[in-house]
């Protein structure tokens, strides 16, 4: 996410400039793909905060995110003491993992 140019933070942050990203994950499952190898779907929540309307690092993270082939939803957009648009995302990554 450091290709859409704005700060980025693990779960929380006490950065008060906008915009920037906060991501967190929520959970995985694990499946069996084949023989001794297993998929993990790893589920991430991804906020953008901005305080600019039509902000275009929130495209810039869309783009980043399908370049990588990334499955996103854009879960939820509100308004924050009316000044701060917060976009949410939610995420599914996956991975092989050997076993």
């Amino acid at each position: 996410m450091k290709k859409v140019g704005i700060p980025v933070a693990h779960y929380k942050t006490q950065l008060t400039e906008y915009p920037y990203i906060t991501f967190q994950e929520f959970g995985t499952t694990n499946f069996s793909a084949s023989g001794r190898v297993w998929r993990e779907a790893i589920k991430v929540g991804v906020d953008h905060y901005t305080n600019k309307e039509w902000d275009e690092t929130v495209e810039k993270l869309k783009r980043v995110l399908l370049k990588k082939n990334i499955n996103f939803t854009t879960a939820i957009i509100w308004y924050e003491d009316d000044e701060i648009i917060h976009t949410s995302f939610d995420l599914t990554i996956t991975r092989e993992i050997e076993v």
